[in-house]
């Protein structure tokens, strides 16, 4: 059965991994971040929200609230926009966070561990 968080349709991926999550429908995000001032997610998707190690789970939740804003970030690291650099992505990824009434303190470590650790994926 689908989980449906605000704006994205999600089901389990059927990876075997308990936090992989596949879009089901293709989702629409406006964003300055390349020429159209939008892109497409497409259904098939695979994100696993925030990676957070499980060890911090209670303090920040990987999934809820931050899901859709992750699902974005993880495709917009993926898919790198034409003209945007890590640190524009990372935040408008700040921005959908707060859009979704995400906690500001959440916020702002969410924000500086992925500042910190998030050239890794990046440069990949």
């Amino acid at each position: 059965m689908p989980t449906r968080y605000p704006e994205i349709l999600l089901k389990k991926h059927n990876s075997g991994k308990s936090d992989w999550w596949e879009v089901v429908q293709p989702v629409r995000v406006r964003c300055s971040l390349n020429d159209y001032g939008r892109f497409m997610i497409p259904a098939g998707y695979v994100s696993d929200f925030a990676s957070v190690p499980q060890l911090f789970f209670w303090l920040i939740p990987p999934h809820g609230r931050t899901a859709n804003a992750c699902v974005v970030h993880d495709y917009l690291y993926e898919h790198k926009p034409v003209k945007a650099t890590r640190r524009e992505v990372d935040l408008f990824w700040r921005e959908l966070l707060k859009q979704c009434n995400v906690p500001a303190w959440q916020v702002w470590i969410m924000y500086g561990y992925v500042r910190a650790f998030g050239w890794v994926n990046w440069k990949n």
